[in-house]
């Protein structure tokens, strides 16, 4: 296949270039090839590469939405592909799959679009004073299974790129993060004193919920327009939070009157260990010039073309803003870190350096004061644009949501929309965090269900006397730690590109866990009306038998199925879900787990045929010869 290279020019004339291929095992690397002359390069629309796409049956795109966050559109007319699409995956008339997996580059950035001739790789870089334009754009390939497409473009890029990211694999997944966790937000917002954490750490003491760490959020630090300040509502709250810039980065003078490092140590005498909130630009607005913060940070700060006060970009300064902040944290006691704000780069460093220069060092600097201090040891947070993705050196976990809603339904549906499609792209590159939650919301279980097979953090963030322990017995032993999935949850083949608000179908999310797989069903409807479904091994990839047991978390049904048969089911509304377990069924016999636990294989720590060992003794089941057994043990 042959691609052109539409080169846009800052004073409005434009050239064609052919672009450059390089072919490996049936992926397609696709580079912008414009040497340049003396023209400077549109900075923000440099240049288009038209893809044509065999006739196709549907697609899902990817795309950023907002300058933090991306979501699944769904469709079948590639001129309708929406604006900054990131992840483009279609499905052909005869069965087979297509992936576009679009990159950030040294300098440039591309991204999907659909125009009135079709679907188009759009090239930017947000800096002016470039005459060239040349790079890798995409990786794209077609075969029969789109999460291997999708895996195999990413690590393809990633090896043509060479700048240092690497894939999830590779990544170490934090130990803090293997237990349950709580957040401060919800339940103290930007009042977060010491004396409110140490109220919560009294209630999970006293109702013996295993909480073992807690994210100190927004807003800890010394925020001088606090002072005296009101607010009657959340909208209020946020208008105060994002006109305001950090005064001292040490805690409140009067929420915290001991001093940050007492209220940590009183945490940890709880057996709670404790994460630090701080956006990437000090506080929202940046840093007061008038506070000890800006006397600490100014060798290494940038002024923004709106005059906050933030980090410098350049890796050295970048590193030496963040470990100054990162230092006193340490010596504090924090254990990690919850980085927020993170997708700015076109906001604040806009026309400063390109995308990809600007985003990869500023990065770098961040995850190596992040390695120094805390192990890498970190949550990153708004930063779904593809140039943080593409440039995050080590760190492992990464939102991959809009900010949790408390009883809000169409709030949920727009989540797990979200944590689900972008799970795809972003489970490459890292653990997926689907966010904080609450356990006595009316939607409580279907969050916790979600959670669970995320194969990321799970932490809630009720307010003070309101966490239900019942709804996290599920999630987590009695120490804590939680029964965690091995990779990122996605949807299920079938689910990828069809709308479950309009199908009538439900939402399957799939996991593995060892050699066993997980697939949570949701009915997300706009309709709110009952729908039906199935569910068989080959839902889950990678799992591997030849006959399974199944399981059902919430009624106790079972059956025995071969590999490629299926299970019927269905959700009679909006508030009914389902969780299937399958278990390789060899020799008449398959270790289910305990069934107390909404991933119940995760129990096991060991196996020899019919020999179980159990992490945690607790509602143990198996089926041998085709009946369910039950036991303590």
């Amino acid at each position: 296949m042959e691609f052109t290279l539409n080169v846009r020019f800052a004073d409005g004339t434009t050239t064609r270039s052919l672009c450059r291929t390089k072919e490996n095992g049936g992926l397609t690397a696709v580079y912008a090839d414009y040497a340049g002359d003396d023209r400077k390069i549109n900075a923000d629309h440099g240049a288009d590469i038209l893809i044509s796409l065999p006739d196709i049956e549907s697609y899902m795109a990817d795309n950023r939405y907002s300058e933090f966050w991306c979501r699944p559109d769904f469709g079948s007319d590639p001129c309708a592909v929406p604006p900054e699409t990131q992840h483009f995956i279609y499905r052909k008339a005869d069965g087979t799959w297509g992936v576009i997996v679009p990159v950030v580059s040294e300098n440039y950035k591309c991204v999907l679009e659909g125009t009135p001739d079709g679907l188009c790789a759009k090239l930017f870089s947000w800096y002016g004073e470039l005459t060239s334009c040349m790079g890798l754009a995409f990786v794209t390939s077609e075969g029969e299974d789109p999460f291997a497409l999708t895996e195999a473009c990413v690590k393809y890029a990633l090896k043509l790129l060479n700048n240092g990211c690497i894939p999830r694999e590779q990544r170490r997944y934090p130990e803090v993060f293997e237990y349950l966790g709580w957040c401060s937000w919800d339940a103290l917002q930007i009042r977060v004193s010491e004396d409110g954490l140490i109220e919560k750490c009294e209630e999970f003491r006293e109702k013996n919920i295993p909480v073992k760490w807690a994210i100190i959020d927004d807003m800890w630090a010394e925020i001088a327009k606090f002072n005296g300040a009101t607010y009657e509502t959340r909208g209020d709250m946020f208008k105060l939070m994002h006109s305001s810039s950090m005064y001292d980065f040490e805690a409140s003078y009067t929420r915290f009157p001991d001093g940050l490092a007492h209220a940590i140590d009183r945490i940890h005498s709880y057996g709670i260990k404790v994460g630090m909130w701080h956006p990437t630009t000090g506080y929202w607005y940046g840093l007061d010039p008038a506070g000890p913060a800006y006397r600490k940070l100014q060798p290494y700060t940038f002024v923004t073309a709106d005059g906050r006060i933030i980090a410098d970009w350049h890796e050295q300064n970048a590193f030496g803003y963040f470990n100054t902040i990162h230092r006193f944290f340490r010596e504090c006691g924090a254990d990690f870190l919850k980085v927020d704000n993170q997708s700015m780069t076109r906001r604040y460093y806009k026309g400063v350096g390109s995308v990809g220069n600007v985003t990869h060092t500023w990065h770098r600097g961040l995850e190596a004061s992040v390695g120094l201090n805390f192990d890498n040891t970190m949550i990153n947070c708004m930063g779904m644009a593809s140039e943080d993705m593409w440039n995050r050196p080590f760190s492992s976990i990464s939102r991959c949501s809009d900010d949790f809603q408390p009883e809000n339904r169409p709030w949920f549906t727009k989540h797990i929309l979200q944590c689900t499609y972008n799970s795809i792209l972003q489970g490459q590159f890292y653990w997926n965090d689907y966010d904080m939650w609450w356990t006595d919301d009316t939607q409580g279980i279907k969050n916790s269900l979600l959670r669970a097979v995320s194969g990321g953090p799970i932490y809630i963030s009720d307010e003070i006397g309101r966490s239900r322990a019942d709804v996290l017995k599920p999630l987590a032993f009695d120490d804590g730690r939680i029964l965690r999935c091995d990779r990122s949850g996605m949807p299920t083949m079938d689910c990828l590109t069809v709308n479950p608000e309009t199908s009538d179908k439900p939402l399957k999310i799939q996991n593995i866990v060892k050699n066993s797989g997980v697939i949570a069903a949701f009915n997300i409807t706009k309709e709110q009306n009952r729908v039906t479904g199935t569910v068989t091994p080959s839902d889950i990839p990678g799992l591997e038998g030849e006959q399974f047991a199944v399981y059902e978390y919430f009624t106790g049904e079972y059956r025995i199925i071969s590999a490629v048969e299926s299970v019927e089911f269905e959700l009679e509304n909006i508030d009914d879900f389902r969780l299937f377990i399958f278990v390789p069924y060899v020799n008449n016999f398959a270790a289910i787990g305990r069934i107390d636990k909404f991933i119940a294989p995760a129990a096991i720590t060991a196996q020899i045929g019919e020999s179980v060992t159990l992490y945690e003794s607790g509602r143990y089941a198996y089926i041998k010869d085709g009946t369910l057994v039950v036991e303590e043990r």
